[in-house]
């Protein structure tokens, strides 16, 4: 049964007032409770950000008709694998609630649960697309490019040479003059993300925003909440902002899907590669051709080398790069970027964290952005083209690390981005 309203009522102000900042002795005193008191609800704020309040049931936690955890981290563990694609195995094939109850009868984990069962384990991990996700029903904000060097697009793109050998086809596109850099490598892990990016940016130059799908090498992987991984550490460390697109929306990374589309029809499919060497030996006279004579359509006529000739870039330079230290990156100030899509259930899930959005937002996608410096998250909506940024609600990102600040030589003027995206 719900506790009356008053006690509701000192519940919560005790929360909001910790919020602003108010010491814990402090709010206990002038409220009359005790510490524990107060220990067990910001619990239960921190653990369920739209809790009531409320007191809890007293029925048992457990049932004998209750799904064991293990089944229940199965169901996840497999769903992400199978959107992972990792594997041979599991690079093609559907990844929805009648493949992953297949495939736990397959690896003879028991109970094998329903299909009902396993879409609202989904649904609870945040896993589930929402009622027209795959339409275009709802105003998508696409980032503009103002200049270049002002977006980064970066992917990855697997593919096998003749024998079986694995790939990782590293692919970073300059969204304002179609400028590219490819690295290819035996693997796609954190460390080999890194490498590519501070290879492209010597190359190309520093970008003000660098965008990522949710792949694992970017994003920190997808196991621990709050995570904020070695790529996007790189990023900030270098005064590069973060955006990561929303999940299961391809096309939403259209420019760098499109060069895909282009280099498997221009390079590899034109030759039956041998090895990793043999593909990094003949990639420079693809890119030799696709700067210099290949004129992206979105270029009116122009290559890409046209485009940038005569621009001024800011390299990654090797003095630069020996000021970055050895090990794991520190967090910086800066910001980071997360597109999303809220659920059926008015959520999104930000660094495998599920937030609450609300209802009103159902269907519609939000920005979220994280300032590692005010250790804040904003959400924010833009409802067509020519509208501004509406800021929903802004709630503490609480980071458990010292937060350092951006070194002079990696500063730049980023005002363009704070008028692409407010926050």
């Amino acid at each position: 049964m719900d506790t009356p309203t008053s006690e509701q009522a000192l519940r919560r102000e005790a929360i909001r007032r910790r919020l602003q900042g108010e010491r814990r002795s402090d709010i206990c005193r002038e409220l009359q409770r005790s510490r524990r008191w107060f220990s067990k609800w910001w619990a239960e704020y921190r653990r369920n950000p739209r809790t009531d309040f409320a007191d809890r049931s007293r029925a048992p936690y457990t049932s004998p008709q209750r799904l064991p955890p293990h089944v229940a981290q199965a169901v996840v563990t497999v769903r992400h694998g199978f959107a992972a694609a990792a594997t041979p195995q599991t690079r093609y094939g559907l990844i929805g609630h009648r493949a992953i109850q297949g495939e736990l009868a397959r690896l003879q984990i028991h109970p094998v649960p329903s299909l009902a069962t396993i879409q609202r384990i989904l649904a609870a991990a945040g896993l589930t697309q929402p009622r027209g996700a795959a339409s275009e029903a709802a105003y998508y904000p696409w980032p503009v490019a103002w200049e270049i060097n002002a977006i980064h697009a970066t992917d990855i793109i697997t593919r096998h040479v003749h024998g079986g050998e694995e790939i990782d086809n590293f692919h970073t596109l300059d969204h304002y003059s179609h400028a590219v850099h490819l690295t290819q490598h035996a693997d796609k892990t954190t460390r080999t993300a890194c490498q590519h990016l501070l290879r492209t940016w010597a190359r190309l130059g520093v970008p003000r925003v660098e965008q990522f799908d949710n792949d694992g090498a970017f994003c920190g992987g997808h196991t621990h909440p709050h995570v904020l991984g070695q790529v996007v550490r790189l990023c900030l460390w270098c005064g590069v902002e973060v955006f990561f697109t929303p999940f299961y929306d391809p096309q939403r990374n259209y420019q760098i899907e499109t060069f895909h589309s282009l280099w498997e029809a221009a390079f590899w499919s034109r030759y039956q590669f041998r090895n990793l060497a043999h593909v990094r030996a003949e990639v420079p006279r693809f890119l030799h051709w696709y700067h210099t004579r290949y004129r992206p359509p979105a270029l009116n006529g122009k290559t890409p080398a046209q485009m940038r000739r005569g621009q001024a870039v800011r390299p990654l330079t090797a003095a630069l790069r020996h000021l970055l230290p050895p090990g794991r990156l520190p967090l910086t100030t800066g910001r980071i970027h997360l597109m999303r899509k809220v659920s059926t259930v008015g959520t999104i899930e930000l660094l495998n964290e599920l937030w609450p959005v609300g209802p009103r937002w159902i269907g519609h996608y939000v920005r979220a952005t994280i300032d590692t410096a005010k250790q804040t998250l904003t959400l924010w909506h833009q409802p067509e083209a020519q509208a501004k940024w509406h800021l929903i609600k802004t709630r503490r990102f609480w980071l458990k690390e010292t937060v350092h600040d951006l070194l002079p030589a990696f500063r730049h003027h980023s005002g363009r981005c704070r008028e692409q995206w407010p926050g």
